[in-house]
């Protein structure tokens, strides 16, 4: 029993597949971006390469988990590049408002949530913290922590998920944007 091969050679294969799978697939670039339009755009732009790329592609397996492994990567690509520009980076990295910023009513459960953050974050054992804000604020990869404070790749990733797991438990409302910067 050999591995079934899928090659989308004309329009109406495409659109069964779309049919097919675009409300799937829209739900699992939902669950990871967390904005309904931008996974919409994902999806569509997968299905836009799809077909200009259809006398390239050649899909072993199933259409459904190669869609869900690109959609899912797609998203955390979009995840990542839009992280230094987005809100949640501005949350996150941030510790003061800007200067001359009027907060507004909706921003100001924001700059609650961000200090709380912050304090929790101060809460850290010292070493702990250093690592956290290491990785997260300043960007550095586990082995550059690791080379930095001459202490183990093993040893930075046990502080950051146990930093992270800290975190969960003192800013439930808070898990959501961690997961993402775990991404």
């Amino acid at each position: 029993m050999g591995v079934k091969k899928i090659q989308i050679a004309n329009r109406q294969e495409l659109e069964e597949l779309f049919k097919k799978h675009y409300h799937f697939l829209c739900t699992a670039a939902y669950y990871i971006t967390g904005d309904e339009s931008t996974a919409k755009d994902i999806v569509q732009d997968f299905f836009y390469y799809c077909w200009k790329k259809r006398e390239e592609i050649i899909i072993a397996g199933e259409f459904k988990s190669y869609a869900s492994r690109a959609i899912r990567n797609a998203c955390l690509n979009y995840l990542k590049s839009s992280r230094r520009t987005s809100l949640l980076s501005e949350f996150v990295y941030s510790s003061e408002p800007l200067a001359n910023e009027s907060v507004q009513p909706d921003e100001e459960g924001l700059e609650e949530r961000n200090k709380a953050l912050w304090a929790s974050i101060d809460r850290l054992p010292e070493q702990r913290r250093l690592i956290f804000l290491l990785s997260n604020k300043e960007e550095l990869s586990y082995a550059e922590i690791a080379r930095r404070l001459g202490i183990s790749v093993n040893t930075v990733k046990t502080q950051i998920r146990l930093a992270y797991q800290y975190l969960r438990e003192e800013c439930r409302w808070l898990v959501y944007f961690l997961i993402l910067l775990f991404l």
